[in-house]
């Protein structure tokens, strides 16, 4: 009896260490494919518009945070949303000066607008 309750403990403490390891090695995977996931995460900015280049298609807004005045330059494309409420804007309806939301994510090393809420 003695050698069976033996038996059972190191297979069960066998199956442990086979777990853990498992668990372990691919917990390496899974941190990366979470990496990946984060840089598609959308980012948003508050602040006035500092320049406007419809040509371009982009939108500097400034934003003053402590002592520093940060500025975020997005581009738009055809599928960025702009709207003041519900109603729908272009990118010419929008002045310096102006007070925006912008959500973007960074994309292929530019900040890619999704949608554009004036105040």
């Amino acid at each position: 009896m003695k050698k069976w309750i033996l038996f059972l403990l190191s297979l069960s403490f066998a199956f442990y260490i086979a777990t853990a390891a498992y668990a372990s090695e691919n917990q390496g995977t899974a941190s990366h494919d979470f990496k990946l996931q984060q840089a598609s995460k959308a980012l948003q900015v508050t602040g006035k518009v500092n320049s406007v280049n419809e040509d371009a298609g982009t939108i500097t807004v400034t934003k003053n945070f402590k002592d520093k005045t940060i500025a975020v330059t997005a581009v738009t494309d055809k599928e960025t949303k702009i709207a003041k409420g519900n109603e729908k804007k272009s990118l010419y309806d929008i002045k310096v000066g102006n007070k925006v939301v912008v959500v973007y994510i960074k994309e292929g090393g530019v900040n890619l607008a999704q949608s554009i809420s004036l105040k």
